[in-house]
């Protein structure tokens, strides 16, 4: 398994295929985790889940595994 470091650059968890950071996801995630609060709170910023890894982690950190997120590589498949 890859390390994961912190990045700033667009091969962060952020934009990978990996990553899943939704709050609905989240609550299914990590059951309980709406009794304490709730998976929309400010406190989590953009923290979620590397389905690869199975990690919860900063949408800054990044590892070998970084597969690109399809919106990144086709922005004009997005509606306008």
């Amino acid at each position: 398994m890859s390390s994961l470091t912190n990045s700033t650059t667009n091969n962060s968890c952020a934009h990978c295929t990996h990553f899943r950071n939704q709050p609905e996801y989240l609550e299914r995630a990590i059951p309980g985790l709406s009794s304490m609060s709730s998976a929309y709170a400010s406190v989590r910023g953009e923290d979620g889940i590397c389905a690869k890894h199975e990690r919860y982690l900063s949408a800054r950190s990044s590892c070998s595994d970084f597969a690109v997120f399809a919106v990144d590589v086709l922005p004009s498949a997005l509606p306008t």
